[in-house]
């Protein structure tokens, strides 16, 4: 029973310095300060997260169409090296048209993920406070993306122009 009275008196003596130190004004200002501090820090990191992040996705999907882009180009050249040398292989035309196919899928795919990203970016744009100088960055990138879709697209053509050619050789 004496330890439960000796632990409710101390309970209500540390009680009394939390409520002085509270009656403080300096040590409230300071702690205001403090606030007002971190609150700043972490505005600074959420706008260097926002940018940093936007910048990351569009220089990921930048690399990935060009990747894409530069596999199409080396199977166009490797079926027009074939169409040259007349040689007509029915499995071969087969694999060439499903490759094509699954690049097609790609690029579908490759389509809606640089919508999303482009979304994305046009949303953190406007809820982050971005320098113009940011969103010009930003908004390059982003045609960046429409100007590899567009070169993918005309290298998927060509490729199937030259499938079309290989196919003729039969």
């Amino acid at each position: 029973m004496k330890k439960l009275i000796l632990l409710f008196i101390l309970t209500l003596f540390g009680m009394s310095r939390v409520v002085a130190q509270d009656n403080n004004p300096s040590q409230t200002s300071d702690l205001k300060a403090y606030v007002d501090s971190l609150s700043t820090k972490l505005n600074t990191l959420q706008h260097d997260y926002d940018y940093l992040y936007c910048s990351h996705e569009i220089n990921q999907i930048q690399s990935e169409l060009k990747y894409l882009l530069n596999d199409v180009n080396i199977k166009s050249n490797a079926i027009l090296i074939n169409c040259y040398h007349g040689r007509y292989d029915s499995d071969l035309y087969s694999i060439y048209r499903s490759g094509y196919n699954s690049q097609v899928d790609l690029y579908d795919s490759f389509k809606e993920n640089v919508e999303l990203v482009q979304r994305v970016v046009r949303l953190r744009i406007l809820s982050s406070n971005f320098t113009q100088n940011e969103i010009n960055v930003l908004m390059n990138g982003c045609e960046t993306l429409d100007r590899c879709l567009s070169a993918l697209q005309s290298a998927l053509d060509y490729c199937e122009l030259v499938i079309g050619m290989y196919r003729d050789l039969k």
